[in-house]
């Protein structure tokens, strides 16, 4: 009884292992092999405009304003007709807002002005990779303007 007591344990701890750490073993970047079909033929980017965000982070002794304008780039046809649509739009923008927001956290950087190309670069790079986990068609993106504006609370 005990042997089936554990055996059962470990099957279930087991089970929520995988489901759980699911996540951290996805793949962020996705390799292509070489000579594969993706190398001869060309992929079709197509552009889909977010618009603007407006964001207010509140930070333990300070507020942080952003307000960004970005445009996402999805591969195919087919993708983007099925993103396209109001629900689909309407998903990407709260993932959008999510990551920035969950970057904003993490990374000090973005109180400070932004004004070199490679920094908003770098930003959109990480961006891609926080909408990659839920939108896989996702390929790149583009910070058109970006303000930041930190004000101090009492």
């Amino acid at each position: 009884m005990i042997k089936l007591l554990i055996i059962g344990v470990f099957v279930a701890g087991a089970g929520a292992l995988g489901y759980f750490g699911e996540r951290f073993m996805r793949p962020t970047d996705a390799p292509v092999p070489e000579g594969t079909v993706a190398e001869t033929k060309p992929e079709h980017l197509f552009k889909m405009p977010l618009g603007k965000f407006t964001m207010q982070l509140l930070q333990p002794r300070s507020t942080l304003h952003l307000v960004f304008d970005i445009d996402v780039y999805v591969m195919g046809s087919a993708a983007f007709e099925a993103i396209n649509g109001s629900v689909g739009r309407a998903r990407l923008r709260d993932a959008t807002v999510t990551a920035i927001a969950e970057l904003a956290e993490t990374d000090l950087s973005l109180a400070a002005p932004m004004d070199a190309e490679e920094r908003r670069k770098k930003l959109a790079a990480q961006i891609v990779r926080k909408l990659y986990v839920d939108f896989p068609v996702i390929r790149t993106a583009r910070i058109n303007t970006y303000k930041s504006n930190l004000s101090l609370r009492d």
